[in-house]
């Protein structure tokens, strides 16, 4: 069975650790701060970091909670959406700064799609394990 469990972040998104970091150093929010959010040690948000952690696809939907940003932000290759996707602009004008990137709106569509589908798969899952469960009990 797949599931959002066995899905691994490192599969989706290369540098992922460089790319938290970089978005946490520039909101100035330390470590300590992230892990609390989190409800992790911040020795446990270090080692995310670093990359020596692998991340599950809900782990870093929280993670993308906790720095204020779109996991599509997190998965960008694009080096400028984290600058400029780390905040939220409401007003009304465009002053023609606009890039769209269709490869980068290609990939994270493709993402969006394998997340949806492992959730999908997870709650067959889970319904399966309770049909089990309540034909058992």
């Amino acid at each position: 069975m797949y599931s959002s469990e066995n899905l691994k972040t490192e599969e989706l998104i290369p540098n992922y650790h460089g790319r938290i970091k970089s978005i946490r150093e520039s909101k100035n929010l330390t470590q300590e701060h992230i892990a609390n959010k989190l409800n992790i040690s911040q020795r446990a948000y270090s080692s995310i970091e670093n990359g020596k952690t692998q991340l599950t696809v809900d782990r870093l939907f929280e993670i993308a909670d906790a720095l204020q940003v779109s996991v599509g932000t997190l998965m960008s290759s694009d080096s400028q959406s984290v600058y400029y996707n780390n905040f939220n602009n409401h007003s009304t004008h465009n002053n023609g700064n606009l890039v769209f990137n269709q490869d980068t709106f290609n990939e994270q569509k493709k993402l969006y799609e394998r997340l949806l589908q492992a959730k999908e798969d997870e709650i067959i899952y889970l319904k399966e394990l309770l049909n089990l469960k309540t034909s058992k009990g």
